[in-house]
């Protein structure tokens, strides 16, 4: 698997373009002089608290990751899931949409001998669990802080309507693909012929193959469940924590300028508004979009002076300082295997190695 390809290199540069179109515009508000003395007004220690408040980020993933593949008979020490979580974070913002963060996760774990199809059953569920918990965060914020609609704005209230709505379609399609199998492969069946016929170059037969894969999968992931029923509930828990320190960060920059007057559920219930807003954007890392976004929907918790200067120590923070340090570790990691494996006289995955986990049929059938 090549780490940098040239779809990578491709994103990397649309992320420079975007980043670079959002620096022309804060720019044309603020000297680089200006925007710099609004950085050192920032109180160093508060800010430090978002590094370890990052690196829990990556280990409540982890924590789910550990606890799905402990289920499946495939049990990995805390350290390997912690390296699988780096790396779908990598790789989920450099690529468009984050498509290619569970593929390389996958690919990962079935390095260390775990089988592609009990990562998969970790992927799904994780990724249930994930977005139950950004619909739980979203319809809390929603409720609870109504007033913060007015706050963020024609334009960027389209694309939380739109984004809100794919999250949730999304969460619903996948519970219905868990428990509901049947009502699903029947809805499935009526989506893809609809699609077939308003798009006649789309090939049934092999769509219909790839919905029948699905739901295998679906099936064996719902088994798990059934075996332990604790699995989903532990998941869903830590993804909400998960994304409990994401949406901290904005208030710890907030209080870092000595801000006071909004609460902690306030500011971090606006950035879960703004995180949904461009949480399906074809973008990489959203680059671009969640600094604009950002920029439109903070004003009133930073003001005009301070809000670009939020903005830059809270995406770094929360995005590019950490995209840096698990790339960095994706690469150590890679390197790590490759070298195990040379040494082991075999660069073939799996070849002569024991794998620990036991077969997924033991575990779900």
């Amino acid at each position: 698997m090549k780490l940098i390809g040239k779809k990578q290199l491709i994103w990397f540069a649309l992320m420079a373009a975007l980043l670079g179109f959002t620096a022309y515009t804060i720019l044309g508000q603020q000297s680089p002089g200006e925007l710099a003395r609004a950085i050192a007004r920032a109180d160093v220690r508060i800010l430090a608290l978002a590094l370890p408040v990052m690196g829990l980020f990556i280990a409540c993933e982890a924590g789910a990751t550990r606890l799905v593949l402990g289920a499946l008979g495939c049990a990995q020490p805390f350290r390997r899931c912690y390296f699988y979580s780096c790396t779908g974070f990598f790789f989920s913002n450099i690529t468009p949409s984050a498509t290619g963060g569970q593929p390389a996760q996958v690919y990962y774990m079935n390095r260390d001998g775990v089988p592609v199809v009990s990562g998969t059953i970790d992927m799904l569920l994780v990724s249930i669990g994930y977005h139950t918990a950004v619909v739980g965060y979203a319809l809390a914020a929603l409720y609870f802080g109504r007033s913060l609609l007015e706050q963020l704005g024609g334009q960027v209230g389209l694309l939380l309507g739109v984004g809100l709505s794919i999250f949730v379609l999304l969460n619903v399609a996948m519970i219905l693909l868990l428990f509901l199998p049947g009502p699903a492969r029947r809805l499935g069946l009526w989506g893809i012929g609809l699609a077939c016929r308003v798009v006649h170059r789309l090939d049934r037969t092999q769509l219909e193959a790839k919905l029948e894969e699905q739901l295998e999968q679906y099936r064996q992931g719902a088994a798990v469940i059934a075996r332990n029923p604790l699995v989903l509930v532990g998941v869903v828990g830590l993804s909400a924590a998960q994304l409990g320190c994401s949406y901290l960060v904005p208030y710890l920059v907030y209080r870092a300028f000595g801000l006071t007057g909004m609460s902690l559920v306030q500011v971090a219930g606006l950035q879960v508004l703004c995180t949904v807003a461009v949480g399906y954007l074809p973008l990489p890392g959203s680059a671009g979009a969640a600094e604009q976004v950002f920029l439109r929907s903070f004003l009133v918790v930073f003001g005009s002076t301070l809000v670009a200067p939020a903005m830059i120590l809270t995406r770094t923070v929360s995005c590019y300082l950490v995209l840096v340090a698990t790339g960095v570790v994706t690469l150590a990691g890679h390197w790590r295997r490759n070298h195990r494996e040379i040494q082991k006289g075999s660069k073939t995955v799996g070849r002569n190695r024991k794998t620990p986990c036991n077969p997924i049929q033991g575990v779900v059938s």
